[in-house]
Protein backbone atom coordinates (compact mmCIF):
# COMPACT_ATOMS: atom_id res chain seq x y z
CA UNK A 1 0.00 0.00 0.00
CA UNK A 2 2.61 2.24 0.56
CA UNK A 3 4.23 2.15 -2.97
CA UNK A 4 1.02 2.69 -4.07
CA UNK A 5 0.90 5.89 -2.27
CA UNK A 6 4.55 6.82 -3.02
CA UNK A 7 3.75 6.34 -6.68
CA UNK A 8 0.74 8.66 -6.16
CA UNK A 9 2.89 11.48 -4.63
CA UNK A 10 5.30 11.10 -7.22
CA UNK A 11 3.21 11.11 -9.94
CA UNK A 12 0.94 14.37 -8.54
CA UNK A 13 4.44 16.44 -8.33
CA UNK A 14 5.67 15.78 -11.79
CA UNK A 15 1.70 16.75 -13.01
CA UNK A 16 2.39 20.19 -11.05
CA UNK A 17 5.90 20.47 -12.31
CA UNK A 18 4.78 20.00 -15.67
CA UNK A 19 2.02 22.62 -15.34
CA UNK A 20 4.03 25.20 -13.67
CA UNK A 21 6.61 24.56 -16.48
CA UNK A 22 3.82 25.04 -19.04
CA UNK A 23 2.72 28.61 -17.64
CA UNK A 24 6.10 29.82 -17.60
CA UNK A 25 5.74 32.42 -20.29
CA UNK A 26 9.93 32.04 -21.12
CA UNK A 27 8.53 28.69 -22.41
CA UNK A 28 6.59 30.10 -25.00
CA UNK A 29 9.02 29.93 -27.42
CA UNK A 30 11.26 26.78 -26.51
CA UNK A 31 11.20 26.36 -30.50
CA UNK A 32 12.30 29.96 -31.71
CA UNK A 33 14.87 31.43 -31.74
CA UNK A 34 15.26 34.81 -29.35
CA UNK A 35 13.22 37.86 -30.51
CA UNK A 36 15.92 39.59 -31.99
CA UNK A 37 17.35 36.65 -34.04
CA UNK A 38 14.29 36.11 -35.85
CA UNK A 39 14.76 38.80 -38.37
CA UNK A 40 18.24 38.16 -38.34
CA UNK A 41 17.50 34.30 -39.91
CA UNK A 42 15.16 35.60 -41.93
CA UNK A 43 17.47 37.83 -43.97
CA UNK A 44 20.06 35.27 -44.00
CA UNK A 45 17.89 32.97 -45.60
CA UNK A 46 16.07 35.26 -47.89
CA UNK A 47 19.99 36.09 -49.03
CA UNK A 48 20.38 32.08 -49.46
CA UNK A 49 17.21 31.80 -51.58
CA UNK A 50 18.92 35.34 -53.92
CA UNK A 51 22.44 33.39 -54.24
CA UNK A 52 20.81 30.20 -55.21
CA UNK A 53 18.78 31.93 -57.40
CA UNK A 54 21.63 33.95 -58.90
CA UNK A 55 23.47 30.27 -59.17
CA UNK A 56 20.96 28.52 -61.19
CA UNK A 57 20.75 31.55 -63.51
CA UNK A 58 24.71 31.58 -64.07
CA UNK A 59 24.85 27.95 -64.32
CA UNK A 60 27.24 28.03 -61.18
CA UNK A 61 27.15 24.37 -60.10
CA UNK A 62 29.55 25.24 -56.73
CA UNK A 63 27.45 28.00 -56.18
CA UNK A 64 24.39 25.75 -56.22
CA UNK A 65 26.00 23.28 -54.40
CA UNK A 66 27.13 25.67 -51.59
CA UNK A 67 23.39 26.58 -50.27
CA UNK A 68 23.17 22.56 -50.02
CA UNK A 69 23.71 20.51 -46.41
CA UNK A 70 25.53 17.75 -46.24
CA UNK A 71 22.56 15.37 -45.90
CA UNK A 72 20.72 17.21 -48.49
CA UNK A 73 17.77 14.96 -50.10
CA UNK A 74 15.81 16.14 -53.34
CA UNK A 75 12.64 14.96 -53.18
CA UNK A 76 11.29 15.28 -56.86
CA UNK A 77 7.77 13.90 -58.10
CA UNK A 78 8.07 11.16 -59.64
CA UNK A 79 11.67 10.62 -59.01
CA UNK A 80 13.72 8.72 -56.85
CA UNK A 81 15.73 10.84 -54.42
CA UNK A 82 18.69 12.32 -54.49
CA UNK A 83 20.43 12.23 -51.10
CA UNK A 84 23.85 13.91 -50.24
CA UNK A 85 25.67 17.24 -51.22
CA UNK A 86 28.25 14.57 -53.66
CA UNK A 87 25.17 12.91 -55.38
CA UNK A 88 23.28 16.20 -55.76
CA UNK A 89 26.59 17.92 -57.38
CA UNK A 90 27.06 15.12 -59.88
CA UNK A 91 23.08 15.35 -60.54
CA UNK A 92 23.95 19.04 -61.36
CA UNK A 93 26.97 18.39 -64.17
CA UNK A 94 24.47 17.72 -66.97
CA UNK A 95 21.96 19.85 -65.81
CA UNK A 96 23.99 22.72 -66.37
CA UNK A 97 25.89 21.67 -69.04
CA UNK A 98 22.84 21.16 -71.67
CA UNK A 99 20.45 24.01 -70.54
CA UNK A 100 19.80 27.68 -69.25
CA UNK A 101 18.03 28.70 -67.05
CA UNK A 102 15.44 31.92 -65.97
CA UNK A 103 13.45 31.73 -62.38
CA UNK A 104 10.63 33.97 -62.10
CA UNK A 105 9.38 34.17 -58.48
CA UNK A 106 6.02 34.19 -57.65
CA UNK A 107 4.72 36.00 -54.68
CA UNK A 108 6.78 36.40 -51.55
CA UNK A 109 9.12 33.39 -50.16
CA UNK A 110 7.18 32.30 -46.44
CA UNK A 111 9.49 31.69 -43.68
CA UNK A 112 8.42 29.66 -40.82
CA UNK A 113 11.17 29.35 -38.12
CA UNK A 114 11.86 26.36 -35.88
CA UNK A 115 14.67 26.38 -33.60
CA UNK A 116 17.57 25.16 -35.69
CA UNK A 117 15.21 24.45 -39.03
CA UNK A 118 13.35 26.49 -41.19
CA UNK A 119 10.31 25.67 -43.27
CA UNK A 120 10.67 27.80 -46.76
CA UNK A 121 7.37 27.88 -48.99
CA UNK A 122 7.69 29.17 -52.28
CA UNK A 123 6.32 29.51 -56.10
CA UNK A 124 8.62 29.56 -59.40
CA UNK A 125 8.32 30.00 -62.86
CA UNK A 126 12.18 27.98 -64.07
CA UNK A 127 12.09 28.73 -68.05
CA UNK A 128 14.61 26.18 -69.92
CA UNK A 129 16.58 26.92 -72.68
CA UNK A 130 18.01 23.88 -74.31
CA UNK A 131 21.66 24.18 -75.43
CA UNK A 132 21.97 23.84 -79.11
CA UNK A 133 21.68 20.06 -80.11
CA UNK A 134 20.36 19.01 -77.13
CA UNK A 135 16.97 16.71 -76.40
CA UNK A 136 16.44 16.60 -72.97
CA UNK A 137 18.84 17.62 -70.41
CA UNK A 138 19.26 14.45 -68.56
CA UNK A 139 18.06 10.88 -68.15
CA UNK A 140 17.66 11.10 -64.60
CA UNK A 141 13.77 12.04 -64.28
CA UNK A 142 14.35 14.19 -60.80
CA UNK A 143 15.50 16.92 -63.72
CA UNK A 144 13.15 19.60 -65.36
CA UNK A 145 10.88 18.37 -68.64
CA UNK A 146 9.48 20.93 -70.00
CA UNK A 147 10.68 24.72 -71.21
CA UNK A 148 8.08 26.65 -68.85
CA UNK A 149 8.23 24.70 -65.21
CA UNK A 150 6.00 26.48 -62.90
CA UNK A 151 6.16 24.78 -59.61
CA UNK A 152 5.33 25.28 -55.87
CA UNK A 153 8.34 24.36 -53.55
CA UNK A 154 8.83 23.23 -50.00
CA UNK A 155 12.03 23.16 -48.63
CA UNK A 156 13.64 22.68 -45.22
CA UNK A 157 16.69 24.29 -43.89
CA UNK A 158 19.16 23.48 -41.17
CA UNK A 159 21.05 26.41 -39.46
CA UNK A 160 24.92 24.78 -39.42
CA UNK A 161 27.46 24.80 -36.62
CA UNK A 162 28.74 27.89 -38.11
CA UNK A 163 25.22 29.56 -36.98
CA UNK A 164 24.35 29.48 -41.40
CA UNK A 165 21.66 28.28 -43.27
CA UNK A 166 21.37 25.44 -45.56
CA UNK A 167 18.86 23.39 -47.70
CA UNK A 168 18.42 20.38 -46.38
CA UNK A 169 15.56 19.14 -47.57
CA UNK A 170 14.29 20.56 -51.27
CA UNK A 171 10.56 19.68 -52.87
CA UNK A 172 8.28 20.55 -55.02
CA UNK A 173 5.01 19.55 -57.01
CA UNK A 174 3.68 20.85 -60.19
CA UNK A 175 1.87 24.34 -59.41
CA UNK A 176 -1.57 25.24 -61.87
CA UNK A 177 -0.49 26.49 -65.32
CA UNK A 178 -2.52 29.11 -65.16
CA UNK A 179 -4.55 30.27 -61.66
CA UNK A 180 -8.10 29.58 -61.66
CA UNK A 181 -10.32 32.54 -62.04
CA UNK A 182 -10.99 33.93 -58.30
CA UNK A 183 -15.20 33.91 -58.10
CA UNK A 184 -16.27 35.93 -55.34
CA UNK A 185 -19.79 34.63 -53.39
CA UNK A 186 -22.27 38.02 -53.32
Amino acid sequence: MTDYRLLHQLFVVVVIAMLAAGCNPSNNGALQAPEGHLQADKDAITELYSLWKTAVENGDRAGYVNVLDEQVTMIAPGAADIVGRDAYAKFLIPVFQHAEYRVETLGEIQIDLLGDYALVRYDYIVHVSMAEGVGKITDNQAALDQLVNKAKYLDVLKRQETGEWKVYRHMWNEGPQDPPDVQVER
